[in-house]
């Protein structure tokens, strides 16, 4: 196991802001967190751990299980106001599983320098996406549009496969998806953090098994790929402080909240890049 080259106190305490931070801006911008913690762990990793192997492969992992935490106790609450359709659920948990297996499969088998590339280049593309997308109303008379049965299973499994990939839950590929194709705005947030879980249960599970080999090369306090004690830490910080967030976002325009996560993506996306 990788030798620790400086203090856990100080490990702790980045952690902690890691948390802190991921939970109040997760909570501002309605997201699940993962595309806020993969790249904050990576970092952390990379300037704690510089001798370790496999580091993108350990904050995608690691990621899943904060969104997995945090998901669930999301889908419980809408699930208490009726904002989870469980309908949708079933038709789509089957062919995600099976794109989670097969991205998280693909994963462990590529370098870590492409995973973070990838991961990269994705954000750019969400980055995009925020910052020219609008909000849909809640009360806006809905538009469904006709997407056969089969090809959505199809896309399920893809988004499944991408963001077992990436570490994220999902949401932003699957609130789109449901909108799209009539699902009010309410009950598509709802459903989304339902299938975030069902994206980061078997995707942690698919990591943990697929890491255990490589448990030498890793940085110190992985189960296989996923490191329990950054979870330990990050975890309670993220849940205390998402209300935070809540609270912040009613106080600032929204578009500007969008704009602003925006241009911190691609920041982020082009440190990704360089590094």
């Amino acid at each position: 196991m990788h030798t620790v080259a400086v203090s856990h106190l100080d490990l702790f305490l980045v952690l902690l802001g890691v948390g802190a931070a991921g939970g109040i801006l997760s909570g501002m911008l309605g997201v699940g967190g993962g595309i806020i913690f993969v790249p904050a762990l990576y970092f952390t990793m990379r300037a704690f751990f510089p001798g370790a192997f496999h580091v993108m492969h350990v904050a995608v992992a690691t990621s899943l299980s904060l969104v997995m935490a945090t998901s669930a106790s999301s889908t419980y609450w809408h699930n208490r106001r009726g904002a989870v359709d469980f309908s949708l659920l079933k038709a789509w948990a089957l062919p995600m599983v099976c794109g989670v297996t097969l991205g998280t499969f693909l994963a462990s088998y590529v370098e870590s320098a492409f995973l973070k590339d990838f991961f990269a280049a994705i954000t750019v593309l969400i980055a995009i996406y925020i910052m020219l997308g609008r909000d849909p109303a809640e009360d806006a008379p809905l538009q469904p549009h006709r997407i056969p049965p089969g090809m959505q299973k199809v896309l399920a499994g893809a988004i499944g496969t991408v963001a077992s990939m990436l570490g994220i839950g999902g949401a932003m590929l699957n609130i789109p998806l449901m909108t799209y194709i009539g699902l009010p705005i309410r009950r598509s947030v709802g459903t989304g953090a339902a299938l975030a879980v069902v994206i980061s249960l078997p995707g942690v599970i698919g990591y943990i098994l697929l890491g255990l080999y490589r448990a030498p090369t890793l940085p110190p306090y992985c189960l296989g790929y996923m490191n329990w004690m950054m979870l330990a830490c990050i975890l309670p910080a993220s849940m205390l402080l998402s209300p935070v967030g809540v609270h912040l976002s009613h106080k600032m325009p929204r578009k500007a909240l969008r704009c602003i996560f925006a241009m911190v993506l691609l920041i982020v996306s082009w440190r990704m890049f360089m590094t």
